[in-house]
């Protein structure tokens, strides 16, 4: 019964080695994010989100933020698994911008994905993506955005949007502008 446990526990610390050692074709945007989602749920910061769903506005402040399912878009917005490796056209724009551009003929749902970082401590400071999803009854377009600053020499999350519309066969197109400011 031992040696299965020890045989159980030394495959997994193989596996994790294995994922950790993971090459990266495109930016690791699902591991800065779920790194940033651990840092929240630690300092519980207060947020003050602007929701505007067609025309009409709704303004709140709260700590009790669940931060894995608030920031889920950004992890979808992840390009970086191999199926997609080589799915998108890579622009470097300049040494502090960079940007992925998905490739004629493919379809995916992240249709671009663009990192500003600072040059120096090569942090981002700006995460933006383009999502779109469409088929025969549905269709949708977000924008979204997170934005981080250099605070006592680490680079925190300040603001998040997530701006577009969803349209249903046989109906109006519903709009939605969400931002929010991460008070830490």
């Amino acid at each position: 019964m031992m040696i299965l446990v020890l045989g159980i526990f030394t495959s997994g610390c193989e596996n994790r080695e294995a994922e950790e050692k993971t090459i990266h074709t495109y930016f690791d945007l699902k591991g800065l994010i779920e790194n940033k989602i651990v840092y929240l749920n630690e300092r519980k910061p207060k947020v003050t989100k602007t929701i505007i769903l067609n025309g009409k506005k709704e303004v709140s402040s709260t700590t009790k933020i669940d931060w894995k399912k608030e920031l889920e878009l950004f992890v979808q917005a992840d390009i970086n698994k191999p199926a997609f490796k080589n799915s998108y056209s890579t622009i470097k724009k300049s040494a502090a911008e960079l940007e992925y551009v998905i490739k004629n003929g493919e379809d995916l749902n992240v249709r671009s994905l663009r990192i500003k970082m600072d040059t120096l401590q090569k942090q981002p400071y700006s995460i933006q993506a383009l999502i779109k999803s469409e088929n025969k009854i549905y269709k949708s377009e977000k924008y979204i955005e997170l934005t981080f600053s250099n605070k006592n020499n680490e680079w925190q999350p300040v603001s998040y949007s997530v701006k577009g519309y969803q349209k249903l066969l046989m109906m109006d197109p519903k709009s939605f502008d969400i931002a929010a400011k991460i008070g830490l």
